[in-house]
């Protein structure tokens, strides 16, 4: 340990003698410049630059130009930066809802002509209003043809209707009721390769609380790199609670254990509505032990995307326990759906893609049934 009386000599003065020496030095004249020695609150250090995640890969200049697919009037209450310059961006057509109104239906996109289609990051922009949607790309109906966008062609926007011959991509799902904007980034590295053969879809589901009529406006960008930089290719996985019941002023937990075929967990998201109190997972090993990995508290209207670096690693065999606690304060049961009811439903990113699966528990309290549909990739 140096003593405080110790004479050292000064950092720029020994970089200058070192720059004599090796003038291509990071930091020397005619070397790359030197990296920050922080970045704001916000931006990541990559490659020696501090960039917004989202911008990781984004090019000096824009190499996807005519990579916006919107349907309906023009956007005039959310305020969108530039579209992405390597990637692309969906916009949904306005819709009005009365107070108190919620719907559900169906919206579709073809897919833009883009350079490179492995997807880094996605972002959510919208107003108040927004429930939740799930933006799934499938395959054209080989009989029914392209869907009538923005409307679809029916099960267009049901991403399991048709497992295990055919698996959709997942562009991104979104955290409940969120306002204002959510991005999901992967780590760097990480991303899921899209099928430009197919087009994109999506169920949405629309709620107004407000007093008044609300218009409401989403749209969503993904940003792209090129294959080359994808390290680890990333694939959705689905855990769900088909039906439960919570009797009306009561607290209960809702939640289930199930088996996974190993891999790497990358993301998580909880899905939950307005009387949710409580959303906990925990990774189960079967060698022994159990660790926390997701600790969620009462629904508010914040994003609920937790991202791992590292990944979480599971074995074969290894289960997740996700836990949903739901405080009742209304009249009536609670039970498994949309409108005055709940769900507790568990979504993320994972890799490698032989290790997907799908989980569903038919009724609270019964076994839940893992499906390994990475193996019919």
């Amino acid at each position: 340990m140096r003593s405080q009386n110790t004479r050292s000599v000064p950092r720029d003065r020994a970089r200058s003698r070192w720059c004599i020496l090796i003038p291509f030095l990071p930091g020397c004249a005619g070397g790359e410049p030197a990296p920050p020695a922080a970045c704001a609150p916000g931006e990541e250090l990559f490659r020696g630059r501090c960039v917004a995640p989202a911008a990781r890969h984004e090019p000096e200049e824009r190499i996807d130009r005519d990579n916006v697919v919107a349907f309906g009037a023009p956007l005039t209450r959310l305020s969108l930066p530039d579209p992405p310059r390597s990637g692309f961006r969906i916009i949904a057509p306005p819709r009005t809802l009365p107070p108190g109104a919620e719907t559900t239906f169906c919206i579709s996109w073809p897919f833009p002509a883009i350079e490179h289609k492995t997807v880094y990051a996605a972002r959510v922009y919208t107003t108040a209003g927004l429930h939740h949607s799930n933006v799934i790309a499938r395959p054209v109906d080989p009989d029914l043809g392209p869907n009538p966008y923005p409307d679809c062609h029916p099960g267009a926007d049901d991403p399991y209707g048709d497992l295990p011959a055919i698996i959709p991509d997942v562009l991104f799902a979104s955290s409940t009721q969120v306002v204002g904007r959510e991005a999901l980034v992967f780590p760097p590295g990480m991303g899921f390769t899209l099928d430009t053969s197919r087009e994109i879809s999506t169920n949405i589901h629309l709620l107004n609380t407000s007093p008044e009529d609300a218009v409401i406006e989403v749209a969503y960008d993904f940003f792209t790199m090129p294959l080359s930089e994808r390290a680890e290719e990333l694939v959705p996985f689905v855990m769900n609670i088909n039906d439960f019941l919570v009797p009306p002023r009561a607290t209960r937990s809702v939640g289930a254990t199930c088996t996974t075929f190993g891999g790497n967990i990358v993301s998580l998201m909880p899905h939950t509505h307005r009387y949710a109190d409580a959303f906990d997972v925990d990774v189960v090993r079967e060698a022994g032990g159990e660790a926390r990995i997701y600790e969620g508290g009462a629904f508010d209207l914040e994003g609920d995307i937790e991202v791992y670096r590292p990944a979480i690693a599971l074995e074969a065999g290894d289960s997740i326990r996700y836990t949903c606690r739901f405080r009742n304060s209304s009249e009536h049961e609670l039970r498994f759906g949309l409108g005055d009811n709940e769900m507790c439903t568990l979504f993320g990113y994972m890799y490698p893609p032989e290790k997907q699966f799908a989980a569903v528990t038919r009724v609270d309290g019964e076994p839940c049934t893992s499906f390994g549909i990475g193996f019919f990739r």
